[in-house]
């Protein structure tokens, strides 16, 4: 078995489909956990941003049958659906303080209309959540579909980019 265990070994453990379900995807979310407490020690924010959805997209793809199904999932249990959605509360007021200090460090530009940054996390979080199903779809052909998308996640943040921002944007996409 793909697992390294016997049927009846994780029969033993897991009673139920949905109880295998949410162990992985508890064991993911303390993964991606555990590698964001990792990256916070990192001095530069735009290359946390860049290592975070590398990690991320790695992440995702490792456990792509989670993410496949993930709001069928949702409507099936309700456990996960409300962690989840406390997770994402916790996420955009990360993501809220992640770039009022690219702000401060004249990384990012200041907003130009109200909330234009948490529209900028949304579109980031629904790339992320769902660009296994896109690629799966419609970009069978890239041979790198981790890079791929980590960079298209990178790139959505470029247009908000001061120049100082901007330059070092371009070192790290390199």
């Amino acid at each position: 078995m793909a697992l390294g265990m016997s049927q009846g070994n994780l029969n033993y453990h897991f009673k139920t489909k949905p109880e295998i379900i949410e162990e992985l995807y508890f064991e993911l979310v303390e993964k991606m956990n555990s590698e964001m407490q990792k990256m916070a020690q990192n001095s530069s924010i735009l290359s946390m941003l860049y290592t975070s959805a590398e990690m991320s997209m790695l992440n995702f793809y490792e456990y792509r049958f989670l993410m496949r199904d993930m709001y069928f999932i949702f409507r099936e249990n309700d456990k996960i659906k409300q962690h989840y959605l406390e997770l994402q509360k916790m996420r955009k007021e990360q993501f809220k303080m992640l770039f009022k200090t690219m702000i401060e460090s004249q990384i990012l530009r200041s907003e130009e209309f109200p909330d234009e940054y948490e529209r900028l996390y949304e579109r980031m979080n629904i790339l992320g959540d769902n660009w296994i199903n896109a690629f799966e779809l419609l970009k069978k052909n890239v041979e790198e579909p981790v890079k791929y998308y980590q960079l298209l996640l990178f790139e959505a943040i470029y247009p908000y980019l001061t120049s100082k921002g901007k330059a070092e944007f371009n070192e790290l996409a390199k």
